[in-house]
């Protein structure tokens, strides 16, 4: 038995107390260290917010830098249509599937030189090339390979040597189809008009792209105030959707998308082929200054019975391109999905193809014949033409115009030997020159990037702006 009880009650009391103490001490340090750290990341993301800010603004600041830097020069650039006649041509890329365009691009290599291939390869790409082969090795090789071998290796030296020349060497040169890049019709990938430009402007990397819009089918072809006109354009949409590398639904989902959005726009306004200068009416009433001049009362009487308010009339002119900066608001609007329109194409591998692409959405009018992809054109020239002739049309076009540019539309009649009024049809849809050009720009600082899309319209030196849309 412990003769101190007293003293051990002491003690326990003592432990215990230390004990909570100790309990205490912990829960209030864990308490002040999650307060730490929770400020310590709010201020981290305050940092970082404040930084993104920063960088931000001195990517706008290179943008519209940038913006006006193009549109300054944009008058002295001239863009002229390069010569493609040893080039693969750009025509039908939009619908080949991987296994296609790599058959296309075998295809074309086949007869095209090194300098051929090298002059179309994506930057810092470049071919493959092992050791040459002498011609008896590679007819060994093809034997083995085809099953075909012998114990007696002088039947395939004397194979080789009367296939080919005793000192001659062959080359097995390697090409991967996504190194290459086919150059559009100036030269550059289409629809680009120009190589892209890259600036630096103070800590901005600035990336801009010219694209010819004259290369797309124009959606304002739908809302147009004829009906003739417009049933005309519903089947041009229906040539170019069936081109697309899409399924019965998926087309047909496409098409509804795009008619249902051309009928709400049409409510808002109407497209008018070859369209003048708008003249807007204004009504304005002003109130009546009273008369100086002392009269009877029973005058004064008649007059306050007579219109106070006077009745002005002003009009303004808008001129004619002002029609297409209103559409290109309408068609950027959510009244059209844009997004359905860039779903992409079916297995086209690091190719973006995508309905969208080949819209033009900027209130354009005709189409570059000579800038334009077959279903583009194929859809052009539905508009005026049966759809019998279309296919074997096209063709000609196509061929013609990658020998020689196309200078003027009467030479479609020479190809297709059209009539009068089927030109006269076409005038109002074609073009041998663009004139519409869509200029994007994408400035990136650090972490933040600012882009923006401006469409102008360009004849000769002579430019005008049309709408710019700030992306982010």
């Amino acid at each position: 038995m412990n003769p101190n009880p007293m003293k051990n009650k002491i003690q326990q009391t003592v432990s215990r107390s230390a004990g909570f103490v100790l309990l205490v001490t912990m829960i209030v340090l864990v308490v002040l260290a999650s307060l730490t750290t929770g400020l310590a990341v709010q201020m981290s993301m305050a940092k970082r917010r404040q930084h993104y800010m920063i960088e931000y603004q001195r990517a706008r600041y290179g943008l519209d830098s940038a913006m006006k830097y193009i549109l300054n020069t944009l008058p002295d650039k001239n863009f002229t249509l390069a010569t493609r006649d040893e080039q693969p041509d750009f025509s039908d890329v939009f619908l080949m599937n991987t296994g296609e365009f790599s058959e296309f691009i075998a295809s074309w290599a086949e007869t095209a030189t090194d300098e051929q291939i090298e002059a179309v390869l994506r930057e810092g790409a470049s071919l493959t090339q092992p050791q040459p082969l002498s011609s008896e090795d590679m007819v060994s090789g093809l034997l083995s390979l085809f099953g075909g071998g012998t114990d007696n290796t002088s039947d395939a030296n004397n194979m080789g040597a009367d296939l080919y020349d005793e000192d001659e060497q062959l080359y097995v040169v390697e090409l991967d189809p996504n190194d290459v890049v086919v150059p559009g019709p100036y030269g550059a990938p289409w629809p680009l008009v120009a190589e892209p430009i890259d600036l630096e402007i103070g800590s901005c990397n600035i990336t801009i792209t010219i694209a010819d819009e004259n290369a797309k089918m124009p959606l304002s072809w739908l809302v147009t105030d004829s009906k003739e006109a417009n049933k005309q354009a519903e089947n041009a949409l229906k040539t170019f959707c069936e081109w697309m590398s899409w399924d019965q639904r998926q087309l047909h989902d496409l098409e509804a998308e795009i008619t249902g959005a051309m009928d709400e726009i049409h409510k808002k306004k109407v497209f008018k082929l070859n369209p003048g200068p708008i003249i807007q009416k204004t009504t304005t009433r002003t109130a009546r200054k009273p008369a100086t001049s002392r009269r009877t009362t029973r005058s004064r009487r008649r007059t306050s019975r007579q219109s106070r308010t006077t009745t002005r009339t002003t009009t303004k002119t808008r001129p004619a391109i002002a029609h297409t900066t209103d559409f290109a608001k309408l068609f950027h609007s959510s009244l059209l999905d844009r997004e359905f329109l860039a779903r992409p194409l079916p297995d086209t591998g690091q190719r973006i193809e995508s309905p969208l692409k080949y819209l033009s959405l900027w209130g354009a009018q005709r189409v570059n014949i000579n800038t334009a992809p077959r279903h583009v054109l194929a859809a052009a020239f539905s508009l005026a033409m049966d759809s019998f002739d279309l296919p074997e049309f096209t063709q000609k076009v196509i061929e013609a115009r990658k020998e020689k540019p196309l200078q003027k539309i009467e030479e479609l009649k020479e190809l297709g030997g059209l009539d009068a009024d089927t030109m006269k049809k076409l005038e109002n849809y074609l073009t041998t020159t663009s004139t519409f050009f869509q200029i994007r720009i994408t400035s990136r600082s650090g972490n933040a990037h600012s882009s923006a899309v401006a469409t102008v319209v360009k004849e000769g030196k002579k430019t005008q702006q049309l709408a710019i849309f700030y992306e982010q």
